[in-house]
């Protein structure tokens, strides 16, 4: 946001007396938010003034009240993303979820499966974590309360997939309603979300289709439709599959060998090379380029 020359922009947060009184609590929130935020658009290349963020965060407050608790909620996440190395790439994808309550409307009203705009319309529960789903049903875009529980196999409907500190969401484009209640497949349990049900990964030597289908330590070779050892650094890798070889590897098309993953910043040719994940202008980069509209000034 530019301001015309000679004004001073007030950014005016719910709580705040006015221009040079005491910050507020959602003011201390921004300064905090906006720092983390700030460290990833210098990643990206982009401005690193803060205007925007705080602009953005000031629309939002205008908008609904602050919640205190959501906002404490967000920032651990968001220190906790920073310091897992996973804020940025999260931050440009709109994927803090966590976040989303802070400047809702605050009525913590809605129960699952009744309408709502964001995360802090919705009323907490002792089942898991609530969260405002927003999905086109039908031809119509719409939101709903949505609480989310522990998953173990054979449940449904799954919502999405958990590894670590990812979340990999997962949503029917035939579902005539978001359900009220969904299931979380965490990676760490030996689940999936697969077509709807949380699913157990298969084992080595067990049959497989997809990629992502076998236990840790193991990957499904399409040739062979089997869940085979990963191969270690340095050994022979046919490079069919990404997960071919051991984490912080890939395979090497010259060297057909399992080759160590390489830093941003250095040459590549495939994202799979990459540590990041991303091959952009054949340099190894974050895809930060969702920052932009927190970013620019």
């Amino acid at each position: 946001m530019k301001a015309r020359s000679g004004l001073v922009v007030c950014l005016v947060f719910v709580g705040t007396a006015g221009c040079g009184g005491g910050k507020s609590e959602s003011e201390a929130f921004a300064d905090s938010y906006c720092a983390e935020v700030v460290k990833c658009c210098a990643q990206a290349g982009l401005s690193t003034d803060g205007k925007s963020c705080h602009a953005r965060l000031a629309l939002a407050a205008g908008a609904g009240s602050y919640d205190a608790a959501a906002g404490e909620a967000c920032l651990a996440e968001v220190k906790a993303q920073a310091g897992a190395g996973t804020l940025c790439r999260n931050l440009s994808r709109s994927s803090v979820s966590a976040c989303d309550g802070v400047f809702g409307s605050g009525s913590h009203s809605k129960q699952p499966g009744e309408g709502c705009d964001s995360d802090g319309d919705c009323a907490t529960s002792s089942d898991g974590e609530v969260v405002c789903v927003h999905e086109y049903v039908g031809s119509a875009f719409v939101g709903k309360c949505q609480v989310r529980v522990s998953g173990k196999a054979g449940d449904t409907p799954c919502v999405g997939t958990r590894d670590g500190n990812d979340f990999e969401p997962y949503s029917d484009s035939n579902a005539t309603e978001i359900p009220s209640q969904g299931y979380v497949c965490n990676i760490a349990d030996g689940i999936r979300c697969r077509l709807g049900i949380c699913k157990a990964l298969f084992a080595m030597g067990e049959s497989c289709d997809l990629p992502s289908d076998c236990v840790r330590g193991a990957f499904c070779d399409l040739d062979a439709h089997v869940c085979a050892t990963r191969v270690a650094a340095g050994g022979a890798c046919a490079g069919g599959n990404s997960l071919e070889c051991v984490d912080g590897n890939y395979c090497s098309s010259s060297s057909k060998q399992c080759t160590a993953k390489v830093t941003n910043g250095s040459d590549c040719d495939t994202g799979s090379m990459c540590q990041s994940g991303y091959c952009i202008n054949n340099s190894c980069l974050e895809d930060l380029s969702g920052l932009s509209t927190v970013c620019e000034s």
